[in-house]
């Protein structure tokens, strides 16, 4: 049987207090040798050291108490023990971020900024769904610029030179902690281009008058523009209005000849028809718009499709990438104000 030991010489041997050395009597872990009837003294013998041992170690790392026993009696010990270093090291991945997040709001709370995490191909590609509908050579700053800003799980760019406005969204990568909104100077996006493709992520820091493009250990910094940038939600798409899908190849066709304006006809059926639709064919109403500024917008938007909606002679032309998913109207999408009309021969 070997030599009898008492539960303080076990504590001391193994580096188990004594309280937890009956704490894991009563939970089955680790019971005693004998117990004395008439005082409850528990002893131990010295075989029992190095499960004791055992246990000290599975307690300091965390270990369940249920595992322990079974880690003790031999049932799949090692896979016992690599599965709780899972746990542990998903735990610790998950504690880097939470401590990430706590940096940022301590951060936040010290100099004001604000900031969201997204990836740079995302980024790129709304830039250039968007860049096209800002106006280089308004007297208006706003126009010349770009609206960024952050809702629930987006960051939205939206551009606008009050005869056309473009809205593209690409997916943040962390929740914000706080929203972000802020107008840069178009040329600030052009500069960054080279900055965001040598990376794949990039933090926006939005501060009191500057914004910061973060990529590692490159950064590239602008002021904000000045002026309320227009309300570009009072002017997106609600209704759904008549629909339309077309290849964007053939409206390029199209719209390389069409002159300086371009007519939609809608016709009694519902159809859309870009161009005149010819004397034979009666139209419910028609829409013209620039013919340039839609080719800008067909260029601009991705895809091989992209779905005209029209809600009548006086609303915008709204133009999206068709999509096989049930699309969000937010995430990319143009809009042309309707010319004055010309007569139609």
């Amino acid at each position: 049987m070997g030599a009898v030991l008492s539960i303080g010489e076990l504590a001391r041997a193994s580096g188990l207090s004594v309280s937890a050395l009956r704490f894991y009597d009563k939970a089955g872990v680790l019971t005693p040798h004998a117990v004395d009837p008439r005082t409850g003294y528990r002893w131990y013998t010295d075989r029992q050291v190095d499960a004791a041992v055992l246990v000290a170690a599975m307690r300091r790392v965390g270990m369940p108490v249920k595992e322990m026993a079974a880690v003790l009696g031999g049932t799949d010990a090692h896979g016992l023990l690599d599965r709780h270093l899972g746990r542990l090291e998903q735990g610790l991945d998950d504690a880097r971020r939470e401590l990430t997040r706590i940096h940022r709001l301590l951060d936040a709370r010290s100099d004001g900024t604000r900031r969201v995490v997204v990836r740079t191909a995302d980024l790129l590609a709304a830039i250039g769904a968007v860049r096209f509908a800002a106006d280089a050579d308004s007297e208006f700053p706003v126009l010349r610029g770009c609206l960024v800003e952050s809702d629930h799980d987006v960051v939205r760019l939206v551009t606008t030179d009050r005869y056309r406005l473009a809205v593209a969204a690409a997916s943040l990568l962390e929740t914000p902690d706080q929203p972000i909104s802020a107008v840069v100077p178009c040329t600030f996006l052009d500069d960054a281009a080279g900055l965001l493709r040598r990376h794949d992520t990039v933090t926006v820091v939005v501060g009191a008058d500057s914004v910061t493009l973060r990529c590692g250990r490159e950064q590239l910094t602008t002021d904000l523009v000045d002026g309320a940038f227009p309300d570009h939600r009072s002017l997106s798409p609600r209704d759904p209005g008549i629909e339309q899908t077309f290849s964007s190849a053939a409206l390029r066709a199209l719209l390389a000849d069409a002159g300086d304006r371009v007519d939609l006809g809608v016709l009694e059926s519902g159809e859309i028809v870009v161009g005149h639709p010819g004397a034979e064919q009666t139209a419910r109403f028609h829409v013209q718009v620039n013919a340039g500024f839609l080719l800008e917008a067909v260029d601009a938007l991705p895809g091989e499709q992209l779905t005209f909606r029209v809600g009548g002679p006086i609303t915008p032309l709204a133009i999206r990438p068709r999509s096989v998913h049930t699309p969000d109207p937010a995430s990319a999408y143009s809009l042309l104000m309707p010319l004055q009309p010309e007569a139609l021969t």
